[in-house]
């Protein structure tokens, strides 16, 4: 009996993520479709985060392939579950990576610039926090206006309310809170973005900021910033209730 066209359009799904797997697990053995979700989610992110639906989608496949009763296909998968998986055949083969979406014109402070210059540059910017780096372009942290505002009450109550002349680094050393940055390049994919948030958050920590550079270097030219407030966009891209 002729699969219906349902069935067809899950088995070309499942055959495009099992070849990818298959193409980068790069066995010189035949593995097994349950060993290969295993393997790939220990190697990949995306993957891993996606291995409950691959190891479901391993069983219905298996329903639809090998089990009959009086030659009869017993399972038959429904329109949204053929759409799920069509789905993730292309987040996982085709993803939409951050590039060209997040690159874009970033300011930044050199961290011998004055405190003064400084906060000129966020007030025009409308900043609250931007990243620091040295003359040769090493990162050195985050600068925010609350590091800022803290920094100013106590030195300028030292100083008879004058301006104090330190420099941006002077004035993050005394910041007394970390404010946790990661680096991705251009080409990593919108998943490992939400997974770079989500894993902080699974260790109680705030990832304040992704920056993006040419190969996720952290002494490389920024060229995107991505932060909290861009998830809904990039949940939006990839249908969000797939990574509950």
């Amino acid at each position: 009996m002729s699969l219906s066209a349902n069935s067809e359009r899950f088995l070309n799904a499942f055959a495009i993520i099992e070849n990818d797997m298959n193409r980068r697990v790069k066995s010189d053995r035949y593995i097994s479709y349950a060993e290969l979700v295993r393997r790939i989610a220990t190697m990949d992110k995306s993957y891993h985060q996606l291995r409950r639906y691959l190891e479901e989608f391993g069983d219905l496949r298996n329903a639809i392939v090998h089990e009959r009763i009086d030659g009869e296909v017993i399972a038959e998968p429904h329109l949204k579950v053929v759409e799920q998986i069509e789905h993730i055949a292309q987040l996982l083969t085709q993803p939409e990576r951050v590039k060209p979406l997040f690159l874009k014109k970033v300011n930044y402070l050199f961290s011998d610039v004055s405190l003064k210059q400084a906060v000129n540059n966020l007030d025009s910017w409308r900043h609250s926090k931007i990243p620091v780096y040295d003359r040769q372009m090493h990162f050195k942290g985050l600068l925010t206006t609350d590091a800022v505002t803290h920094f100013l009450v106590k030195a300028i109550n030292q100083a008879n309310c004058d301006f104090p002349d330190v420099t941006v680094e002077e004035v993050m050393k005394l910041d007394e809170k970390y404010r946790s940055v990661t680096f991705v390049s251009e080409n990593t994919t919108l998943l490992n973005v939400i997974n770079e948030f989500e894993s902080h958050l699974r260790q109680g920590k705030k990832l304040y900021e992704i920056i993006i550079t040419q190969d996720g270097a952290s002494n490389q030219r920024p060229l995107g910033i991505i932060t909290t407030f861009d998830l809904p966009l990039i949940y939006d891209k990839l249908s969000y209730n797939l990574l509950k």
